[in-house]
C-alpha cells in the first residue's frame, strides 16, 4: 500500500505538536507540577505570604501553563515563516518507509530510521529523533488518514 500526502504545515498544526510535544516530556510534566504547587500554594496559604512572595508564585503558576504554551506557539509561527516551511512537504508511505520531497529536494528514510510514531486524533507524528518530528495533519490527509495511521502503527509494531 502507497499513502501519498501533500502537509502545507499551519500554526494551529505545528502549535498543537509543539505544546503535545513539550508537555509529553519529562521536563513538561515536572514544569506543570510546579505550577499547580504554586497555584495551591496561593490559594491555601494566601494570608501566609507577602506580596512580593505572592507575586512569585503567581509568576511561577502561570510560568509554565500559559506563558510556556503561548511561547512554543510563538517559535512554532517564527519557524513557519522560515524558508524551510514556505513550499509544501509530500510525504509518501510505502512498506519500504517514507519519501519527503520539497521542490527539488527528496529524502528517503526506511522504517527502521523511525524513532517512533504519535497517531492523535487530528494529527500523525512522525519522530525521526527524540526531538522533531513530521506533522501530518488529519485534515490535509485527503481521506487517507486511518489508512496513514495503519500503515504506520503496523511498521512500528513490525520493528520491535
Amino acid at each position: 500500500m502507497t499513502i501519498q500526502i501533500q502537509v502545507k504545515l499551519d500554526l494551529k498544526s505545528l502549535g498543537k505538536f509543539l505544546i503535545y510535544h513539550y508537555y509529553t516530556q519529562v521536563s513538561g510534566v515536572i514544569s506543570v507540577v510546579i505550577s499547580l504547587a504554586a497555584l495551591f500554594g496561593l490559594i491555601f496559604r494566601w494570608s501566609g505570604w507577602l506580596p512580593m512572595q505572592r507575586g512569585i508564585l503567581i509568576v511561577l503558576a502561570l510560568m509554565f501553563t500559559v506563558l510556556q504554551p503561548l511561547m512554543l506557539v510563538w517559535r512554532g509561527n517564527k519557524q513557519l515563516h522560515s524558508e524551510a516551511f514556505a513550499e509544501p512537504f509530500c510525504y509518501t508511505f510505502d512498506d519500504s518507509g517514507v519519501v519527503i520531497t520539497q521542490g527539488r529536494d527528496r529524502q528517503q528514510f526506511p522504517w527502521d530510521d523511525v524513532r517512533k510514531v504519535r497517531c492523535r486524533k487530528d494529527a500523525v507524528y512522525v519522530y525521526m529523533s527524540t526531538v522533531s518530528a513530521f506533522v501530518i495533519p488529519r485534515e490535509q490527509c485527503d481521506g487517507q488518514f486511518e489508512d496513514l495511521v495503519k500503515l504506520a502503527t503496523e511498521k512500528m509494531r513490525d520493528k520491535k
